[in-house]
């Protein structure tokens, strides 16, 4: 007891002595220190430790432990001079203040262009930039394993995983190399999307999809189009509704994939959209179309591994927005004349 009793005395005295002898920060350049959503002191001690604006871990925990301010940092992205004092640093890294950071939504479903547009309206990046970010993004397959069964010269439609995100308001000069600032929010965007999908197709995901006989990207291409066609319980329905069409080699005759073939947004696609001749086109090709038609959300890439066993072969969707089965073609029938008409 004695010793403990010594060492928290003998850590104060070198805290005072730090704040004493330590001279004035002021003449430091500023740099960018980072509070991941979810790091603990001891991660935040280690790298305030690299990134040299602290010389002891021990000292600056026990300064924490003693302000008993372990669960007040904040995530985000803070401005800290090397040389700072420890008193100085916890004061800005528990502080609310301005940060560097915003969030951006991207919603489940949405393609590659509508994300664009989104980042375009919010003056993130023009939406040009970001398509051809996307266009011309460098993947590592070692680092996206997931990527791997993708065809060649697919896009990286249905692999831009949705959620929030928090990006920089301002990027940092010293993150830009070579790049211009867009290309680089943009590139800097696209890699926490696939680092997010990577994260969120889990090894046992994986394993079920290996198990199937399927590949990552017809999993993803089906859970594009389930994403579009239904909500909530009714995705894992759908699924089997569409996968069982396939192994019959009925057309999947998905609305979806038509609007995305037209660039439309159809609740019903006229005769002519029905015919357009595009790879995804599901009323004039069988089978899943070309590819992903949309970045789906964990939700349905998960209806779409394990879909709802069913008898039903068609569905529809009434204008109170409630999905109706049909078991038969007779039924889908008297289905649209009740429900749409």
């Amino acid at each position: 007891m004695k010793k403990i009793i010594f060492l928290v005395i003998l850590a104060i005295l070198v805290i005072v002595g730090w704040y004493i002898f330590v001279p004035p920060s002021e003449n430091y350049p500023e740099k960018n220190f980072v509070i991941e959503k979810g790091e603990g002191v001891h991660e935040i001690s280690r790298r305030l430790v690299d990134q040299n604006f602290i010389k002891n871990k021990f000292i600056f925990e026990t300064y924490v432990w003693l302000r008993k301010v372990q669960s007040d940092f904040r995530a985000g992205e803070h401005t800290l001079r090397e040389n700072m004092r420890i008193w100085e640093i916890v004061e800005v890294l528990t502080s609310i203040g301005e940060t560097n950071e915003r969030d951006i939504k991207i919603l489940e479903g949405w393609n590659n262009a509508e994300v664009a547009n989104y980042l375009d309206k919010g003056e993130v990046v023009s939406k040009d930039i970001f398509l051809n970010a996307v266009e011309s993004y460098k993947s590592d397959i070692e680092d996206y394993e997931f990527l791997s069964d993708r065809p060649a010269g697919a896009s990286f439609e249905g692999y831009l995983f949705p959620d929030t995100y928090r990006i920089y308001k301002e990027f940092p000069a010293e993150l830009l190399g070579e790049r211009d600032k867009e290309t680089a929010v943009a590139e800097h965007i696209i890699k926490k999307m696939l680092d997010n999908f990577d994260q969120k197709l889990s090894a046992d995901l994986r394993a079920e999809i290996a198990r199937q006989k399927k590949t990552i990207f017809e999993i993803v291409t089906m859970a594009s189009i389930i994403e579009k066609e239904a909500r909530g319980e009714d995705l894992a329905k759908v699924a089997d509704i569409f996968w069982r069409r396939i192994d019959e080699g009925i057309a999947l005759q998905s609305d979806a994939t038509v609007n995305y073939a037209t660039g439309k947004y159809e609740t019903q696609p006229s005769l002519d959209d029905l015919k357009i001749n595009s790879p995804h086109n599901t009323y004039k090709y069988r089978g899943l179309p070309a590819g992903p038609i949309g970045n789906p959300g964990l939700a349905a890439i998960r209806a779409a591994i394990f879909p709802e066993a069913n008898n039903y072969w068609y569905f529809l969707h009434a204008k109170d927005g409630q999905t109706i089965y049909s078991r038969d073609f007779e039924e889908h029938k008297a289905n649209k004349a009740k429900y749409l008409q």
